[in-house]
């Protein structure tokens, strides 16, 4: 799902805001980040997956070099400001990216530092079987209602349901099931992801625990729908890029994830 534009061309109306959400304890998600891609003049979501590395959608960083995109970690409040901003040394979108069909819509952010901070910490990948029917969460700073041109000030999430491949194949027909490459959700029912979302988690609760299960990825309201089609409108679905499908190309880009480090007191150092 596009962050601060909106692109045609794809499978459908690409338009994902958190709409029909509620506010985000902060102190629940401090994996998640923000982030700004100078280049497409665009902001989306991201989630640290490692002490140095950030996991974000493809569509979000495009041709960007890593000199445009800034990250905003532990920042919970909407509000950039380059000084706080943390400098990416590497970008890796997947090789085999689309950008027509939004396939394999997965992106790697290295950055120039590790992150050291009580504010933030990383997020495991969920490798379990999704499934129909599954609960799951999406989290961002997206825009909360379709009149909305700008981001929500406040990190928002929204509760969401995973459907078959019978309930969204028609709609988008690169869909193959949840435990295939994408993960699709309803999203006529007044609760979606919109500009602004875009790139962020999603995740679920195991055994107390928040995991990741996928990437904001793009909504649509079927093949051929233009952009006039509202998000969390009649007939729309939002898509994720299904996190675990690509654990190859993330563990073969990274190298091997390493857990934000504590300093030797057992706390960890604010930024």
């Amino acid at each position: 799902m596009p962050s601060a534009h909106n692109e045609t061309g794809k499978e459908g109306s690409l338009l994902p805001r958190i709409l029909g959400g509620s506010g985000a304890d902060k102190s629940d998600y401090p994996f998640i980040v923000y982030l700004q891609n100078a280049s497409d003049k665009s902001f989306c979501g991201g989630s640290i997956i490692s002490d140095q590395w950030i996991l974000t959608a493809a569509h979000c960083i495009k041709s960007a070099s890593p000199s445009d995109i800034s990250v905003y970690i532990g920042q919970f409040q909407y509000n950039p400001d380059p000084s706080k901003s943390s400098a990416v040394s590497e970008v890796h979108n997947h090789p085999q990216y689309d950008d027509s069909t939004m396939i394999n819509d997965i992106s790697l952010l290295r950055l120039t530092d590790r992150i050291t901070g009580k504010k933030a910490s990383t997020i495991d990948i969920d490798t379990s079987t999704v499934g129909d029917g599954t609960q799951v969460t999406a989290l961002g700073w997206g825009y909360t209602s379709e009149t909305e041109t700008t981001p929500s000030t406040d990190l928002m999430k929204v509760d969401l349901t995973t459907l078959s491949q019978a309930e969204c194949g028609t709609k988008d027909t690169k869909f193959t099931g949840n435990d295939g490459a994408r993960i699709c959700v309803a999203s006529d029912n007044g609760k979606a992801t919109c500009p602004g979302d875009s790139g962020g988690p999603l995740i679920r609760s195991i055994s107390g625990n928040n995991v990741l299960v996928g990437i904001t990825s793009f909504g649509t309201g079927g093949p051929g729908q233009s952009v006039t089609v509202n998000c969390g409108g009649a007939g729309m679905v939002s898509l994720f890029t299904h996190a675990a499908y690509f654990k190859t190309f993330i563990d073969t880009t990274t190298g091997g994830l390493r857990k934000i480090e504590s300093t030797k007191d057992g706390s960890n150092n604010d930024r």
